[in-house]
């Protein structure tokens, strides 16, 4: 049987925070290979797409508004990631990780992933670099804010008289 382990980068906040450096390795491993995979399959797809002859017009004249959210990171890029950040240890720490949380941070990681590969597909480079830069931006966001967040809570638990 197949066995396969879905990792955000905010369920590397617990494993980060109590130092457990086989979690934070196994998590790390995780998400390369796994946005590894995204932007292979996304970079096959590009190039199918444009095999075809039908790669939209616009997008061959350079129109393309999405990707060029995406592919300049700019400060609400850092806002996104830090709120979804947030959102992420505290789904973790409630117990709510439900497909909603998930739906919250992918938007932050999954469309940089698939504009690096359509990117490179179009060997449009500096798109390329500039989805690269977004991805990691929120990936290190992710796991920087979730792990700040998480230790701040434990800080507060602690804080906190037990009973009712």
């Amino acid at each position: 049987m197949l066995h396969v382990r879905v990792v955000s980068p905010a369920a590397l906040t617990e494993p980060l925070t109590s130092r457990h450096r086989a979690g934070v390795r196994d998590g790390l491993l995780a998400l390369f290979w796994g946005f590894l995979a995204a932007i292979l399959l996304t970079l096959l797809f590009g190039l199918a797409v444009r095999a075809s002859g039908k790669t939209p017009v616009q997008y061959l004249n350079g129109v393309r508004p999405v990707a060029d959210l995406i592919n300049t990171p700019n400060i609400f890029s850092v806002i996104v990631a830090v709120l979804a950040g947030l959102v992420g240890v505290v789904s973790l720490t409630e117990s709510r990780a439900d497909a909603l949380i998930g739906v919250l941070i992918s938007v932050t990681t999954v469309p940089a992933a698939a504009s690096v590969g359509v990117s490179i597909a179009y060997a449009s480079w500096g798109e390329a670099g500039g989805s690269v830069e977004q991805l990691l931006l929120n990936v290190v966001l992710l796991i920087v804010v979730g792990a700040a967040g998480l230790r701040t809570q434990r800080a507060i638990w602690r804080r906190r008289p037990a009973g009712p």
